[in-house]
């Protein structure tokens, strides 16, 4: 029951009330005596004698009353909850009522100064508990991102209460202003950089790194990943959008791995850590930093680079002037024990009957083994030149090399080590071609050169023996015997026929590139011999059968080369009675690419049968610019010869 208090003394102003008054018998020290007050039974809602009387305008204010209460908290007990922005919110008002103008009581200067000084000792211990809440963020504790929350509004509230005072001329507090945002970011700072110090890989995964160098670099590495995706999905949404929490934890991470990079980098590294650690700085960091949940909330074009400029440069033509002595000392190597190997008469090693030279393997796989490590510890295909230009001179090494065995063609090994270095020269143009986004184009194309001369250096040598034991057979060629006897070209056919069968120890794509150089040959010889006029096509007739001579030996020429069929010996089938020579024929599905050669003869053929001069004329001059490689505009004589046949024959 709710009383009040009342005097029953005249001069005080008494209260008669209309109903029945309770007495409490109490008096006081000057004997008066007081009366309790009492609610008139008609106000009272529980009254049974006024349980008839009704308010309709009059609320029902019962849920109300039944209410609680909300509980209000000390300081201390706020501080206890981790309810910080209340807290402080309480400690501003306190502020406020000393320093400000809500009181207008005037205290004692000692209880006043009193006051004062327990309200620093409870900021000192509020900015403490927000240090704590805000040294946890990182931690794995469910209840830390609440108290986060409540010290970030703190936080914010203690920036306000400055900006408050800035705008009062009275004297302020001596901690203001407390500048709770920048101790804020000192604190984040702090945080981050134990974190670093601290960081350390699971043993077994330390175990798979070779140094304490490496463990310390892919720790730190690892902590900065894991700590700012923690950031981006928890402690991102403790702070207003403002503040922007994420950019300020990726810059303070980043000076902390950039700062722990630098230390390492001035040590004197060997050239594993080296390229560990440009690795980090070229690859591994950038790619964490491209992660797609941190690049929403971080700007990694903002964080700049691990190292200087100039560190990192120092050390990448560390890295690539090693990179360099050692690619040029194994490839050189293996220059010189192929060459070795020949001077020495050694036959190269048989494999499916083909004779093999794992040069171009060995120089390939050390040549492509650095430059996938410069692109991988460095990041850029563009600082590959180097290594590029160091294939260029081994390939000039390699072309010279090949100059000296075809001069001391003698060696009665040189001819099946120009056929298993031709294989070699196969491989270096395939590589290049197919790698030509590693090669500046100035150095690609030095290098395609170099393989391509060697190539034909090295066809040449194999197709001139056969060109000098056909000569006698080229010899007939365009003369009266050709035109009157068919056996004089089906003699040159056999005599190719045979050396194309005699020929063993080339690949197959190798002997498809003989097979195509041999066509391209021949059919330069035989034209050659035509342009030399050793026959007078007198009449009509005569032309119209040279004509269709020269046509069917293009077409039977085409069909040799380009359906050329190989035989290999693979051994000796034994019985109990005898001895069989197994052999193996295998069908040369791809003969010589030089399809386009037949066209050549026929066009000329169709030229031999022409009346008009202006109609050869011009033929001529069609022939030379369509097809270069026979150098038809080399022979200057080649149209006047026709013209003279023709005009005979007219």
């Amino acid at each position: 029951m709710r009383t009040l208090w009342t005097s029953n003394t005249p001069g005080i102003g008494s209260t008669k009330p209309e109903s029945p008054v309770e007495h409490s018998g109490k008096t006081t020290s000057a004997g008066r005596k007081f009366k309790q007050f009492t609610l008139p039974p008609i106000l009272r809602r529980n009254s049974k004698s006024n349980s008839h009387v009704s308010f309709p305008d009059v609320p029902n204010t019962s849920s109300l009353i039944a209410a609680p209460q909300k509980e209000l908290l000390t300081f201390e007990q706020n501080l206890e909850r981790n309810r910080l922005s209340a807290a402080g919110q309480q400690l501003i008002d306190r502020e406020e009522h000393l320093y400000g103008r809500i009181s207008e009581v005037v205290q004692p200067t000692t209880e006043r100064e009193k006051e004062k000084e327990q309200l620093a000792r409870d900021r000192k211990a509020l900015l403490s508990h927000i240090d704590l809440a805000v040294k946890s963020s990182l931690s794995p504790d469910k209840d830390r991102l609440e108290a986060l929350k409540s010290a970030v509004k703190a936080i914010l509230q203690e920036e306000e209460q400055d900006r408050r005072w800035l705008k009062q001329e009275s004297k302020q507090p001596f901690w203001r202003p407390s500048e709770c945002r920048r101790h804020h970011d000192t604190v984040i700072q702090s945080l981050v950089e134990e974190c670093m110090v601290n960081a350390e890989l699971p043993p077994k995964e330390s175990n798979k790194l070779r140094s304490s160098l490496q463990r310390d670099i892919c720790g730190k590495g690892r902590r900065l990943q894991e700590d700012l995706l923690m950031v981006v999905k928890d402690v991102k949404g403790c702070y207003p959008e403002d503040m922007d929490i994420c950019n300020l934890y990726g810059k303070m991470y980043h000076q902390a791995f950039s700062a722990g990079m630098r230390k390492i980098a001035e040590y004197g590294l060997d050239m594993i850590d080296c390229s560990y650690l440009l690795h980090w700085v070229n690859v591994a960091y950038p790619e964490i930093l491209q992660n797609l949940e941190l690049t929403k909330a971080i700007n990694p074009e903002a964080l700049g680079k691990l190292l200087t400029e100039e560190l990192t440069t120092h050390l990448e033509n560390q890295y690539l002037t090693h990179q360099e002595t050692e690619v040029q000392t194994l490839i050189n190597k293996v220059l010189h024990v192929e060459e070795q190997a020949w001077r020495e008469g050694s036959v190269p090693e048989l494999r499916d009957n083909c004779y093999f030279s794992p040069l171009a393997i060995d120089v390939i796989q050390f040549v492509h083994a650095a430059f996938e490590s410069v692109e991988t510890v460095l990041g850029d295909t563009s600082k590959v030149q180097m290594i590029a230009c160091l294939l260029k001179d081994f390939l000039n090494s390699y072309k010279k090399f090949q100059e000296k065995v075809l001069q001391g063609s003698n060696n009665r090994n040189s001819r099946t080590v120009i056929m298993a270095n031709l294989s070699c020269v196969e491989q270096f143009r395939d590589y290049i071609v197919k790698k030509a986004d590693l090669f500046p184009v100035d150095i690609k194309e030095c290098c395609l050169s170099i393989v391509a001369d060697m190539k034909n250096c090295g066809y040449r040598y194999l197709t001139s023996p056969i060109h000098k034991d056909l000569k006698s057979q080229y010899r007939s060629l365009g003369t009266p015997i050709w035109l009157e006897k068919k056996h004089v070209f089906e003699k040159l056919l056999e005599g190719i026929n045979k050396h194309t069968q005699d020929v063993m120890g080339l690949t197959d794509s190798c002997h498809q590139e003989l097979l195509s150089q041999l066509h391209l040959e021949v059919t330069v010889e035989y034209v050659r011999r035509l342009l030399k006029r050793k026959i007078k096509l007198r009449d009509k007739e005569m032309q119209e059968q040279a004509a269709r001579s020269v046509w069917e030996d293009g077409q039977r020429l085409n069909q040799l080369f380009t359906e050329a069929v190989r035989i290999h010996v693979h051994g000796r089938a034994h019985t109990h009675t005898h001895t069989h020579r197994r052999i193996t024929l295998r069908l040369f599905s791809q003969g010589s690419r030089e399809e386009w050669l037949s066209d050549i003869l026929a066009r000329i053929a169709e030229v031999l049968k022409l009346q008009d001069i202006s109609s050869i004329q011009l033929e001529i001059v069609t022939l030379g610019q369509a097809y270069p490689d026979l150098r038809l505009n080399c022979h200057t004589s080649y149209s006047h010869k026709l013209l003279l046949h023709n005009t005979v024959a007219m």
